[in-house]
């Protein structure tokens, strides 16, 4: 997972609000005579988790302000410090603990510490100055795997794209000057984090649909690329005018997947992502399938078969609409009806995605009712059609670069229960919740699945 650094950054040209789309902490460096102060930290606005690494001769008469000014993390060096005095600090705080280890510094020197703390932070420069060549420390990622695999590790320093091969094993790769130095920071972290992102909505849904008791996570799970490449790359929206008579329109037909739309809407800004942990729940604002009431939801959605035909009307208006769908609600008449409309009216600003996954509620498509050849049929209909592999993001992104004078169908072949391995192509997860063992299991599996 990228972590960006603020070390040189002007924050109020950072835009966290963005960036807070693409990641989930941002790394703080507190260096002498540096920005950071307890009250920099405290003013700084963000959903972000504050990953702190406090860098200074009094890091540990400093540990309470910084509590004060909202840090999640604590990092201190091992090299530095009275160890054990400052993990008890930072753990009496209730603040989680990270010990930082300097390139010269062997990793044998935090290995008694494992058990006590929860983030080792491997330094790749020299701390505390931006702009240095990143030193190798595969083997020290390792090492400390080996010891102890539940302990978060980050490294930090001189990071660029082509070393990411080389830090797999790391949880969190931290890299300040190679994105703020760009002219466009946010097109940068995008550009490296889709993956992490569409990791970390798969997250979401299993910790949605496990905290509610019900749901969908299948077709959820299939969907997950295509929905992080359209809302992290691709539609035209504004969280903060849901409303914008310019916007693209998201129609979700098969509204059963709404956690992974969900997901998205809060991690772009629509809601606070504190409203996940409400999925299904009594007096929550997300329901089990999507209501006009939540922001940035365009349709309502439950009975299957009806979408398209929305999304038609709505783009019979004018704006670009693109209409998400399951091959199992082909077995709908309205479906052919809107295929037909929209090919009528030569709606070439409508796109339909099809999640090709080849289940349905009670079994595997082609024994329920046999689709044939699906594209020859969209094409015989009028529209043309694209089949791509749902979990490509180049595919994907490629797909949706539509200029034609039809309707598109976007076919995308997808893995339901995708990142999960005792989900993956069963359809008796088209809509089931998992239980404790199985919750835990599919949290491990993504986690490692980076």
């Amino acid at each position: 997972m990228i972590e960006p650094s603020i070390l040189d950054v002007d924050v109020s040209k950072a835009n966290l609000s963005e960036i807070e789309k693409y990641c989930n902490r941002v790394h703080i460096d507190v260096v002498p005579g540096g920005k950071y102060t307890p009250t920099a930290v405290k003013g700084l606005k963000t959903e972000l988790v504050k990953d702190v690494h406090l860098m200074i001769p009094d890091a540990y008469k400093k540990i309470g302000m910084y509590k004060n000014a909202g840090a999640d993390i604590i990092n201190v060096h091992v090299e530095d410090c009275d160890t054990e005095r400052m993990i008890k600090k930072i753990k009496k705080m209730k603040l989680k603990v990270g010990l930082a280890l300097n390139p010269e510094t062997p990793a044998e020197k935090v290995k008694k510490y494992l058990r006590e703390i929860d983030e080792v932070l491997i330094m790749s420069v020299h701390p505390g100055k931006g702009g240095q060549k990143f030193i190798n420390v595969l083997d020290k990622v390792n090492k400390i795997k080996k010891w102890n695999d539940d302990v978060i590790i980050k490294v930090d320093g001189g990071i660029k794209k082509r070393h990411l091969t080389k830090l797999k094993k790391a949880d969190y790769t931290i890299m300040g000057s190679y994105i703020f130095n760009k002219k466009n920071p946010v097109k940068v972290l995008k550009n490296l984090s889709l993956k992490y992102i569409a990791r970390n909505i798969r997250k979401d849904i299993i910790e949605m649909i496990y905290r509610a008791g019900s749901g969908h996570p299948g077709g959820a799970l299939g969907m997950t690329d295509i929905f992080t490449t359209l809302y992290f790359d691709h539609l035209k929206y504004d969280v903060k005018n849901p409303k914008w008579k310019k916007r693209d329109l998201l129609v979700l037909s098969n509204g059963h997947i709404c956690p992974v739309l969900y997901s998205c809407l809060a991690r772009v800004g629509f809601f606070p992502r504190k409203e996940l942990k409400g999925l299904r729940k009594t007096g929550k604002m997300l329901e089990g399938h999507p209501s006009l009431h939540i922001p940035g939801i365009e349709n309502s959605s439950g009975p299957l078969g009806i979408g398209l035909s929305q999304a038609a009307g709505m783009a019979l208006a004018g704006n670009k609409v693109i209409c998400m769908m399951s091959d199992g609600e082909h077995d709908e008449g309205n479906t052919w009806e809107a295929i037909m409309f929209a090919a009528k009216y030569k709606l070439n600003n409508l796109i339909s995605i099809i999640d090709y996954n080849g289940i349905q509620l009670s079994g595997n498509t082609n024994k329920i009712m046999p689709l044939g050849d699906l594209a020859k049929k969209y094409k015989t209909f009028g529209w043309n059609v694209r089949v791509i592999n749902g979990h490509d993001f180049k595919q994907i992104k490629k797909a949706l670069k539509y200029k034609g004078k039809k309707p598109l169908a976007i076919i995308a072949k997808t893995t339901p229960g995708k990142g999960i391995s005792f989900m993956e192509h069963r359809y008796e997860w088209h809509g089931k919740a998992p239980n404790e063992i199985e919750y835990e299991k599919a949290m491990r599996e993504l986690d490692e699945s980076m």
